[in-house]
């Protein structure tokens, strides 16, 4: 249970209008700095509803100056008078030399009182610095629309949204945006899943209240009804890079760069391009961008199920028809003007788009609402999935129905696409013509997957528990669907089962061809011989590989293929289908086993499995320092900024 608030330390006066009291409070008056923050407070309930806000700046050190317009006698009265009001207050504030006229004014609204707050910006007698507000309220009783002057703004301006805000609706928070960000000196920002009311049980998650604490505040999280004993209103800032930027703002000093990474993958599904937009998100951070992974996000899921703070749910729905496919629920998510406008008002610098479909028409929406050139990474044999899902014809069909109507569209509007390899490549090229393609291999972190001392304990309790001791185990390690080919390596164990009686054959992944494939064990009576070990979480996949005798795969759909990279740097000998993803990387007994056909699979696993792997193994490591996952980003940001660059 959180603690109930400290109380505000600092000095209170009354200032009278009109007859009207109007109570202003001073917070470390005595450091005599030259910025003060001035804060119309435009409440009730006065300094208590705002504490979440305030006490991080006030116990920072900073000069604040409150003043509270409303008590609980009041009558809302129409917002132009309160504005008067809030002027006429600053004046007498400076007529008594209270703020001298050397210092700079900061304005902090809130709500309301950003109303008031982006008002005075007409006022050249006030010496504004900055306006920063947070929340700020559209309309209000139908008389006060801030998008309607937020073009005009003549001084620095900051604003901040929460994902989900129901003070202001989204329609209205984006007509501030759509005004506003044509303005070079209006910023804007967004935080995921956070907003001012939490009419919503969890909205916040709980492992953000560590983090509120280091601030000296607290905040409302997840369900409030733990809460209702504490002293907590119902409202919480934001989240966790909130007040970082904030303070960054009031200080003068630039905030870092954001990048959005688009994706219909849901971010809790264990794939290949979630481990790609996984690795991109860890290496931009280090050159110092603010990195977010736009993902869609079954309504009915709680987001306290979300990775981290930076992930920003898109809601979906789940597509009936792709049973065996949780990360496909997105294409059944049509709301792209809503969820582009969403997107919008966090204030991206640069956008990634790593997908097509529901997700790709968003970001090309997107794109046009922010004026940003989108950079579009091609990680999907759209041609061959189809083909292999749905069979030569119908497959072909589908595939140019879906070109036409999706595809052709992203090829179009992006200036630029890259891809993993030159297969590709080749792929692309015959349905883009002439577009800009540049070809950059995906890397693997390669710290997640060196194996310590400590590791080889847990191998050996997986090796127990799977009964594994004394087998010669290859294994199968990503998605589990028709187009991977797992069967061939089926019908191969069972052909050489009675030579190798202790082979043992692990497949670790999710898929729609799961059933099919146990079927297939069974008929091929391979029951003793398969197991089936599902989904693994992406830190633990490296104890699998070192489970394997051999990495496995007959797949010939892989754009570039990661899971060949991951089982490398375990140090896990590759015995691979020949596909054109291998050109350049893998070469037949350099660094890797390399069959076509079942003779040469035959071969090749007998050298894996009773051979002298050692230089293959090394052979393998080396071609991995080639895929630096530092120089890969760096790549990357040459294409933002070469696609942005007044950014």
């Amino acid at each position: 249970m959180a603690k109930s608030r400290p109380s505000f330390k600092g000095r209170k006066i009354e200032i009278i209008l009109d007859h009207n009291p109007y109570q202003v409070s001073f917070y470390n008056s005595k450091n005599n700095l030259k910025d003060i923050i001035i804060f119309p407070l435009f409440h009730f309930e006065g300094e208590r509803q705002y504490y979440d806000l305030l006490a991080p700046i006030i116990n920072r050190g900073e000069q604040v100056i409150v003043i509270n317009f409303l008590t609980k006698n009041d009558h809302v009265l129409y917002l132009e008078y309160y504005f008067d009001v809030f002027e006429r207050i600053l004046h007498e504030l400076f007529s008594q030399k209270i703020i001298r006229k050397d210092q700079r004014l900061i304005l902090l609204g809130f709500g309301v009182g950003a109303y008031l707050a982006s008002k005075a910006h007409k006022n050249a007698d006030l010496n504004i610095d900055k306006i920063i507000l947070i929340s700020p309220v559209n309309s209000y009783k139908a008389e006060y629309e801030l998008s309607n002057e937020i073009a005009n703004f003549t001084v620095p301006t900051y604003i901040h949204f929460g994902q989900n805000d129901e003070v202001v609706s989204l329609d209205n928070r984006y007509k501030i945006y759509e005004k506003g960000h044509l303005n070079p000196l209006v910023k804007f920002s967004a935080y995921p899943v956070c907003g001012h009311y939490l009419y919503y049980k969890d909205i916040l998650s709980l492992r953000l209240e560590e983090h509120y604490r280091k601030h000296h505040y607290n905040a409302l999280v997840g369900n409030k009804s733990k809460y209702k004993a504490s002293a907590l209103p119902e409202e919480a800032i934001l989240n966790d890079n909130f007040f970082t930027r904030l303070f960054n703002e009031i200080d003068g000093v630039a905030n870092k760069k954001r990048i959005a990474l688009l994706t219909d993958v849901c971010p809790l599904f264990v794939n290949g391009v979630a481990v790609v937009m996984d690795l991109l998100q860890l290496e931009l951070q280090k050159l110092g961008y603010e990195v977010y992974i736009a993902a869609l996000w079954h309504k009915s899921d709680s987001y306290k199920n979300l990775p981290n703070e930076t992930y920003i749910p898109i809601p979906a729905t789940y597509a009936s028809f792709l049973k065996g496919y949780k990360e496909l629920h997105m294409l059944k998510t049509f709301q792209f003007t809503k969820s582009a406008k969403m997107l919008a008002l966090f204030g991206f610098d640069y956008i990634h788009l790593h997908t097509e479909y529901s997700v790709g028409v968003i970001a090309l929406k997107l794109a046009k609402m922010t004026g940003i050139n989108v950079l579009y990474t091609y990680h999907t044999l759209w041609n061959l999935y189809y083909e292999k899902k749905f069979g030569l014809d119908l497959g072909n069909i589908i595939y140019k129905t879906a070109k036409r109507l999706i595809f052709q569209r992203i090829y179009n509007e992006c200036k630029i696409i890259t891809v993993p390899s030159l297969k590709s490549f080749e792929v692309l090229k015959n349905d883009v013509g002439n577009k800009d393609i540049r070809i950059i291999p995906s890397p693997v972190n390669s710290s997640r997957f060196k194996i310590s001392k400590m590791d080889k304990e847990i191998i050996d309790n997986l090796k127990d528990s799977y009964n594994l001791k004394n087998k010669k185990v290859i294994g199968y390690v990503g998605r589990v669907s028709l187009e991977k080919n797992i069967v061939e390596t089926l019908q191969y164990i069972a052909r050489i089962k009675h030579e190798v009686p202790n082979i043992a054959f692990i497949i670790v992944g999710m898929g729609d061809a799961v059933p099919m494939l146990k079927k297939a064990t069974k008929k091929l009576n391979l029951e003793e011989n398969v197991i089936f070990v599902g989904e693994i979480e992406n830190s633990k996949l490296k104890y699998y590989y070192s489970l394997f005798d051999a990495f496995v795969t007959a797949s010939n759909f892989e754009t570039q293929g990661l899971t060949y990279f991951e089982a490398a740097i375990c140090g896990t000998p590759i015995l691979a289908k020949a596909d054109k993803a291998l050109d350049g990387v893998f070469k037949d007994g350099e660094n890797a086993y390399i069959y076509n056909d079942y003779n040469e699979w035959v071969s090749r696993l007998e050298r894996a499995l009773f051979g002298d792997v050692k230089p293959i193994i090394k052979n393998a490591k080396k071609t991995m320092l080639h895929y630096s996952s530092d120089k890969w980003a760096k790549q990357l940001e040459e294409i933002y900024k070469e696609l942005n660059p007044e950014k």
